[in-house]
Order: structure tokens, then sequence, then C-alpha cells
């Protein structure tokens, strides 16, 4: 007789239930041997699971710390990720692995270590061996259709030394919190050490230029980091900037240029759903003052903003810049800011999330300030184009575009096309005067922008700003772009 004929039987005269041909496996809890482990998606209820044995679908990314995501498009915008989409990954990886490939991954579920980088995170996933991570969906790049290279002009600035090319004191502050290790995008970096450069080609020497970064400490062999080296000068928190603006303060003159660059994760009011976020308020804060351009009303959204029990008020809300640790709100860093109070020009360069809401309160006369997003939107990685594929996105969308103004070719070296899919040209001296003011650096990047987050500037130290694309050329005296359109970064 057949033997599995002879078991099924035998299972029949003991009255057993006989197993089905494929029966549901389980999660490991690591409790004995045999037991089978079932895939399941990345979700916020497996952190639930720390001291688990488990494995998981979703995405890798590796341009912040290795780890695997519910959706790489979260990783496009400048907004920290929500707690649960996603999970540090620790120990081997298999070659070639890049971001955006579909993954599965197995291993122990744990609590970081006190002394980790990542103490701060949830959990994180210790993977079981080197099969442990398993690509089971490559993402596919199209071919590249030129070599990423350093612009020529990148290469002949570094040749400058400090002072060479304009006289007189200029000060810069350069600013990327990153949020912990699992937000630091690599782009923030790159960001900063790009405009860098191109500060010491501007003039700028080594000595005032101030970089507070994450950590304190220039990132690490991480995917997509562009080549280059820049001094940090200490973490990225509030003590710090405030210290540097007042010790600015004390030495700046009436005649000295200052430029401020804020750049990676930022919170406010979202007004429209974008992506899988929702309308509402994200890393800001509710409050009784404010200006008039941070109104709200709960009843168009349908939220109880404040938490009074109905949806009935107007509201108003502050922005803020994530730093290393904490939030930096508007207002207080206007506050800090303003211990600068002799000073020629200043640009305020903003790239956050909800940027613009940060204009308000930093206006004041013989300031330009330019944002990434308006006050109620997101901001974004810049998008490389088909002819240079990458899987991480190494710069921010507005931040590229204004580079690419200043130095006639993009910074990476790419080609690209207009929002229309037209031949573009790097060329962004609209009056033909042979020089790229700051206001033609900035409506360059404006229309060159493809994104959803509507870039905002102010120039003229009164209410409002200019939302729009405008004509550069010939703007009246007094009004919004003509203080910009005389300064040349």
């Amino acid at each position: 007789m057949n033997r599995s004929v002879a078991v099924f039987l035998c299972m029949l005269w003991l009255g057993l239930t006989p197993p089905a041909a494929s029966s549901a496996p389980k999660i490991l809890t690591g409790g004995g041997a045999g037991e089978v482990m079932r895939t399941v998606p990345l979700s916020p209820a497996i952190l639930s699971q720390t001291g688990r044995k488990v494995s998981l679908s979703g995405f890798y990314y590796g341009g912040s710390v290795p780890m695997i995501i519910d959706d790489i498009s979260r990783t496009d915008y400048n907004m920290e990720l929500p707690e649960g989409s996603f999970i540090p990954l620790e120990g081997p990886r298999p070659a070639g692995l890049k971001s955006g490939d579909r993954i599965t991954v197995a291993g122990m579920l744990k609590q970081p270590d006190k002394t980790s980088p990542l103490k701060n995170s949830r959990a994180v996933l210790k993977i079981s061996g080197p099969e442990g991570l398993r690509i089971t969906t490559p993402r596919v790049l199209p071919p590249a259709k030129i070599k990423p290279r350093k612009p020529e002009i990148l290469r002949r600035l570094e040749k400058f030394r400090p002072g060479d090319l304009i006289p007189g004191r200029k000060f810069a502050v350069l600013i990327a919190g990153g949020g912990g290790p699992e937000n630091n995008h690599i782009r923030y970096w790159n960001d900063l050490l790009t405009m860098y450069t191109v500060l010491l080609g501007r003039g700028f020497a080594a000595a005032d230029i101030f970089v507070y970064y994450a950590d304190g400490a220039p990132p690490g062999d991480v995917e997509g980091k562009i080549d280059g080296t820049m001094p940090v000068n200490g973490v990225a928190n509030r003590t710090n900037i405030q210290r540097c603006f007042r010790n600015i303060g004390n030495v700046s003159g009436d005649n000295d240029f200052i430029y401020i660059l804020t750049n990676d994760h930022g919170g406010g009011f979202l007004e429209v759903r974008t992506g899988t976020l929702e309308p509402g308020l994200h890393k800001g804060r509710i409050t009784t003052t404010g200006e008039p351009d941070d109104s709200i009303s709960e009843a168009q959204y349908g939220l109880d903003l404040n938490g009074d029990g109905d949806r009935t008020d107007v509201v108003r809300a502050d922005e803020s810049l994530i730093l290393w640790s904490g939030r930096y709100y508007d207002n207080d860093f206007a506050a800090d800011l303003n211990q600068i109070s002799r000073y020629g020009t200043m640009l305020i360069h903003v790239e956050q999330c909800f940027s613009g809401g940060f204009l308000d309160d930093l206006r004041a006369p013989r300031r330009i300030i330019f944002s990434a997003a308006s006050g109620q939107r997101l901001s974004r990685a810049h998008t490389t184009s088909s002819a240079n594929p990458q899987p991480v996105q190494p710069y921010n969308e507005i931040f590229y575009w204004f580079v690419t103004a200043l130095l006639g070719e993009t910074p990476d070296g790419d080609y690209a096309v207009d929002r229309n899919g037209a031949p573009w040209t790097s060329n962004a001296d609209f009056d033909g005067n042979g020089k790229i003011s700051v206001f033609e650096a900035f409506m360059f990047a404006r229309r060159m922008n493809l994104k959803d987050g509507i870039p905002w500037y102010e120039d003229d130290g009164q209410p409002g700003c200019i939302t729009v694309n405008v004509d550069t050329r010939n703007v009246p005296e007094g009004r919004e772009g003509w203080f910009g359109s005389r300064t040349f970064f």
C-alpha cells in the first residue's frame, strides 16, 4: 500500500484531522525549532514584536542609515519618516543592493543598544545571516546616457584661495539637522558641501563659513554621497546656532554680506493631501499669536487643531526647522538671527518643508529671503533626469536649480529639460547684463522647479511675497525683487 495513503487511513482511524496541503506559516517567536517564518509587509504593528524573529517585506533605503521602508517615495519629502514606516537594519547585506530594491529581510527585531547611534529608534532588525536579506525585485533604472561628473566650474572654484575673487568680509552659516540618523538623507550633506565650495569660490574665507550638520560629524560611506570634504563646526542644535549668530553679530559691519542656509526637514500645517500625508499639523505648533498668513480655519479642514473639543476656531501655526534633536520654531530662529544687527546684505535661503512660513518672521530691511516651499506645502528632493538616473536623490530641488543658475551648469553635470520637456539652457541672465543676480537665480530655480512646493521670495521688507513666476527685468525700485536684482552672490 502507498505509504501516504496508509498514513491518511491511520489518521482517520484515530479520529485526527489531516493537515491542509499548505498550512499558514507563523512569525517565529524564537520559541522552538521547525517553526515556519511568514514574511509580512512592514507596518507600525511590527514594532510590538521586539524580541522576536520576523521576516519583513518592503524597500531598501541606504541614503541615511541602512533600513527597510514601506514606501520608498517617502524619502523624497523633507519630512521626518512616520514611526513604523521604517526599521533600521544591522548585519550583512548582499553586494549590489541599492535604494529602491524591493526586499525581504529576516532576523531578530530588537531594541537598539543604549550606546548605539540608533538608540532613539523604536527597534532595529538584526539580519540573521548572509541569506537573511534577499532582493525580490531589483529597482531597474534606465541606462545612463551620460557619465556623472563634477562640473568644470566647481573644479575651478576649488582651486581658489579664500578672498581671491571678492574682497571684504563675508559670513555664512550652513545648517542641516537631519532629525536623527534614519531621517538624515545624504542630500542634506551634498547641498551643504556644494554650497561650501561655491562660497569659497565667491570670496568667503573658510574661517567665516560655519557649518552645523547633524551630530557634528561628516557622514560615512553612504549611498549617494558626492566627493569632497568640508569642516563641521558642531552639532546642529539651537545652542550652537545661537552662539554662532551672536558671535557674528559681535564682529560684523555695516557693509558685510551674510548668507544663511537651512536645509533638511520642516514642520508646519499641511493644507493639501500629499502622498500618504493628510492635511493637518505635522511637527509644527498651534499658537495664539503669530502672523496673519499663519491663520488656519478648523472648519475648512474639519480638524480640531487646538484640542478644545470643537472645529470652529481660526488658529495660527508656527513652522519649524528640525534639528538633530528637537525643533527650531520660526519665531525663535528669527529672535536668534536678529542678534546680527549690522550687515550690508543678508541672504536667507530656507529649503525645508513649510519653509515659506519663515518669511514673515525673518522679514527686515536689506534682507533677501527665499524658500523652497510655501508655508503650507512640502519641499522635495530633486529628481535626477533619465540621462543620469540615480537610486538616491543627491540634492534638494530648489537648491539644485539655484546653484545651477549661479554656476551656469548643474552641480552634478546632468542634462535636463524644463517643466514642458523642452530642451533648456542654464543661462539665468534674463536681463543680459552678463551677471546673475540673486533674484535671477531664484526665479530661474522657480521656473525650473518640477515639484509642488510653491517657492516664495521676499526682499522689500514689507508684508507679502512673490509666489509666482514674474519678469525679472526692469523691476520697479522699491518693489519686490528690486533689491535682489541688484545683489550679486
